[in-house]
């Protein structure tokens, strides 16, 4: 298992800050987009440190904490900026999950079976 630096984390999340894109992200920088989602979370949850160490902070801590209980309204644009890239990463992570487990229900439907 290979080990990145935090500072290549650090950079490959800020390119997909930048551009939005998993897949060119992951491309750019020759990782895995596994490897990228999770870099993004725990970014999203706890900023540089949590790069560190990403599956830590991610058993840790479930809840968004850009989500501030107080209404929309009243929330600072950055606050919200915030709140709204995290809701992205989350929603990508979502899609990828639910692409995933379409295809190993086709993939399972497809095999044979023993019988």
């Amino acid at each position: 298992m290979s080990k990145y630096t935090l500072d290549f984390k650090y950079q490959a999340v800020q390119y997909y800050r930048h551009v939005r894109s998993q897949q060119r992200t992951a491309d750019h920088f020759n990782i895995s987009r596994t490897h990228l989602r999770r870099w993004i979370a725990a970014y999203n949850q706890g900023g540089i440190r949590a790069l560190e160490h990403p599956q830590a902070i991610m058993t840790i801590k479930r809840k968004n904490p850009f989500i501030v209980d107080k209404p929309d309204h009243e929330k600072t644009q950055a606050e919200l900026i915030e709140e709204l890239r995290y809701m992205r990463a989350e929603n990508d992570y979502l899609k990828e999950l639910k692409a995933l487990r379409q295809k190993e229900a086709v993939a399972k439907k497809a095999k044979p079976s023993k019988h």
